[in-house]
C-alpha cells in the first residue's frame, strides 16, 4: 500500500468511526440543541484532542497495558456506562430547570477528559494506530500522522452533530421569543436522553477484545511486509 493509498485508507476510518452514532457525538447533538454551534465549540475541539491524545497514548504503550489487564477495560466500561445514564437523566429532565439552572455546555478539557471512559473512543484510537500507522517512517512520527490525521477528520464531523442538534432543535438557550412549548421541548430532551442512554449496550464490545484484534491486524501487516 502506497503512503497516499494508506493516508485515504485512515481518513476514511476515521470518517467512519467519528461521523456514525456513539456517545460523543449524542453528547455533541444534544448541546447542540441545548447551546447552539457556536457555544458548543469548545467541547467539539476537546473531543478531538482528546482522540488524539488517546491515540498518541496507544502509541506509547497504553494499548498494550488494556490488552493485558482486563480488569482496566473492564473499569472504563464501567465508569462510562455509569457516566452516560448520569448524563441522560440531566438531559432527560433538563426542562424541569429554568434557564438560569441549565447546565454549561462541556469546556474543552471536559470533553477530552470524557474520552478516558469512552469504548468508542478507545476503539477508535486502537484500531486507527495499530492498523493505519505508516511503517515506513519512525514510529513516533507515524503515530504524530495517525493522531493528527484523526484530530483533522473529528473536527467536521463533531461540529456536524453539534449543528444537526441545533438545526433540528433550535438550539433553545439562544433566543427566548424561538423557545419550544414545554410538551415539544420535553420530548426533545426525552429523545436526547434516551439517545445517551442506548449508547451504553450499543458499545459494550470489551476494550481488550478490540486491542487484540486490531494487534492481530497489525502482526499480519508486518508479516506480509517481510514476506515481500
Amino acid at each position: 500500500m502506497s503512503r497516499v493509498d494508506g493516508l485515504l485508507a485512515l481518513i476514511g476510518f476515521s470518517f467512519v468511526s467519528s461521523v456514525t452514532p456513539g456517545p460523543n457525538n449524542v453528547l455533541l447533538w444534544a448541546s447542540g440543541a441545548e447551546f447552539g454551534v457556536g457555544r458548543t465549540i469548545p467541547h467539539v475541539v476537546g473531543t478531538a484532542v482528546g482522540i488524539g491524545l488517546m491515540a498518541l497514548a496507544v502509541a506509547g504503550g497504553l494499548g498494550a497495558l488494556v490488552t493485558t489487564v482486563p480488569q482496566i477495560s473492564l473499569a472504563m466500561k464501567v465508569a462510562g456506562s455509569v457516566y452516560l445514564l448520569y448524563l441522560a437523566f440531566q438531559i432527560a429532565g433538563a426542562r424541569g430547570l429554568s434557564r438560569g439552572q441549565l447546565a454549561r455546555p462541556l469546556g474543552l478539557l471536559q470533553a477530552a477528559a470524557f474520552q478516558v471512559v469512552n469504548p468508542k473512543a478507545w476503539i477508535f484510537a486502537l484500531g486507527a494506530i495499530t492498523t493505519f500507522r505508516p511503517t515506513a517512517v519512525p514510529v513516533v512520527a507515524g503515530s504524530i500522522v495517525v493522531a493528527v490525521t484523526m484530530m483533522a477528520v473529528i473536527l467536521p464531523s463533531a461540529t456536524l452533530w453539534a449543528a444537526a442538534g441545533g438545526m433540528l432543535y433550535g438550539g433553545r438557550s439562544t433566543c427566548a421569543s424561538c423557545q419550544p412549548g414545554p410538551r415539544s421541548a420535553g420530548r426533545r430532551d426525552g429523545d436526547l436522553g434516551l439517545g445517551l442512554a442506548v449508547q451504553s449496550p450499543w458499545r459494550s464490545r470489551s476494550i481488550a477484545s478490540a486491542a487484540r484484534s486490531a494487534a492481530a491486524s497489525s502482526s499480519g501487516r508486518s508479516v506480509a511486509a517481510k514476506g515481500r
